[in-house]
């Protein structure tokens, strides 16, 4: 029998354990012997990011912050509890804490936002988020709604409406006549509670901003542009959209494309589906390029078994990628776009 990768990592050694309850914590690991399974087994999970600044230390990227939690809850199922008495403030702290959270209600405003930007919010009250707040540190702290900032990108001819809570929906047909795409900030897109109207065709989120903005699209099919970094606000309107509308993404052939399709594709409940153009082999001697040693990000190396695509296979064979925007001109692009919708 094949064992499972997070078999391999011994689970129940104190050292891993403070290992990853510190990664949870600090977003940061440093490898050395005692726990380079550990370390071996994120890097194969795609769920760290050497740091540039620091060798040898890995980040917890976006996947890993996203899907590791739920891993410790398998395994290492104490690991909440322990993370929170860590996070038990003693006198002294809580003294601190409560004096600056004092200050700063006698000199806040009356008419409190709803919202506040995430970096607001660590610069008032520090910078620890959910998974690492104890519950005596949340009951001390007002009760904001953070926000990142980012915005949510759309094109297309549809009439969809944005239903949102207690306010006017949002209606994406008069915006996009209106612009080049309908740009909905991160905090009305968390409002919604549903979607409404009419409904796309099909559903294309893109990787790359440049391609997302120069594709040309037929009508009926939707363009959502979901970034490698934070693909979470395309993921939330995704989950609102009726199953019955399909989804496809569209992003660089490398192996962080594949795995944000693969991402989308498993926090939506739908099928993973690629948009990869027939023509596409056709640009390899001319824009192919080889990978880097990374493990994630843009034209990371290549992991897991060989694809059975004969084009994908080639590529990983040859250590190559392709970026999805070399084939922005050609007509046979908008031509296969149509048949997506047939």
């Amino acid at each position: 029998m094949s064992t499972q990768p997070e078999q391999l990592v011994n689970w129940q050694d104190s050292v891993v354990q403070e290992a990853v309850i510190a990664l949870c914590e600090t977003r940061g690991i440093r490898q050395n012997a005692t726990i380079l399974p550990l370390v071996l087994f994120l890097l194969d999970k795609q769920w760290l990011t050497p740091d540039e600044q620091e060798t040898p230390v890995f980040k917890l990227n976006t996947n890993g912050t996203r899907w590791l939690p739920a891993l410790l809850d398998q395994v290492f199922p104490e690991w909440r509890e322990r993370v929170e008495v860590r996070y038990e403030l003693n006198p002294q702290e809580r003294s601190t804490l409560l004096s600056r959270l004092e200050f700063i209600k006698n000199n806040t405003r009356f008419d409190l936002p709803l919202w506040l930007n995430q970096v607001s919010y660590n610069s008032l009250f520090g910078e620890l988020d959910d998974e690492t707040q104890s519950k005596e540190v949340k009951a001390l702290l007002p009760d904001f709604k953070v926000s990142r900032d980012q915005v949510l990108r759309i094109r297309g001819t549809t009439d969809m409406h944005l239903v949102r809570k207690m306010l006017k929906p949002i209606k994406l047909g008069p915006l996009v006549k209106l612009m080049s795409q309908a740009i909905i900030p991160e905090r009305d897109l968390q409002e919604l509670t549903e979607v409404e109207g009419e409904q796309p065709y099909m559903i294309m989120t893109v990787e790359n901003l440049s391609t997302f903005m120069d594709l040309d699209i037929p009508d009926h099919l939707m363009l959502i542009w979901a970034p490698l970094d934070y693909p979470d606000l395309a993921i939330r309107l995704i989950k609102l959209i009726p199953h019955y509308v399909p989804h496809i993404h569209f992003g660089d052939l490398d192996a962080s494309g594949m795995e944000l399709a693969n991402l989308i594709a498993s926090e939506t409940g739908r099928p993973v589906r690629r948009f990869i153009p027939e023509f596409w082999h056709e640009y390899t001697s001319h824009f192919a390029q080889p990978c880097s040693t990374a493990k994630s990000g843009k034209g990371a190396r290549w992991q897991g078994p060989v694809n059975s695509n004969e084009f994908l296979r080639k590529l990983m064979i040859r250590k190559e990628w392709l970026p999805q925007n070399a084939i922005l001109l050609d007509p046979r692009l908008k031509k296969e776009l149509h048949n997506l919708l047939s």
